[in-house]
């Protein structure tokens, strides 16, 4: 499983299919702030982790977070956003489950 927070490419209305993005992404910024994880990690110890981040428009990005979950468990994992005052929305949170 995987978290991310990412900035998709603004539109009034979604698109058929869901959030887009871009490759390569607009250079200039549409978020940057801090993030705090907390969670449990693979070997149970309770983690806390502050990520500033830096995105630009439509930008694909890498996981704050990766983690292993057996069949049939759950883990909680908290993020914190502190969401700076000149910063553009739209902001997502993507929980994602890899394949094997």
């Amino acid at each position: 499983m995987t978290v991310t927070l990412e900035t998709p490419l603004k539109e009034d209305k979604l698109s058929q299919g869901g959030l887009r993005f871009r490759k390569p992404s607009l250079d200039f910024p549409f978020f940057r702030g801090t993030v705090r994880l907390r969670y449990f990690d693979d070997q149970g110890e309770q983690k806390t982790r502050y990520i500033h981040l830096w995105h630009r428009t439509g930008q694909v990005l890498e996981p704050l977070v990766q983690l292993v979950l057996p069949p049939a468990t759950k883990r909680i994992v908290q993020v914190d956003v502190i969401y700076p005052p000149d910063s553009t929305p739209p902001q997502v949170l993507s929980v994602r489950t890899l394949e094997k």
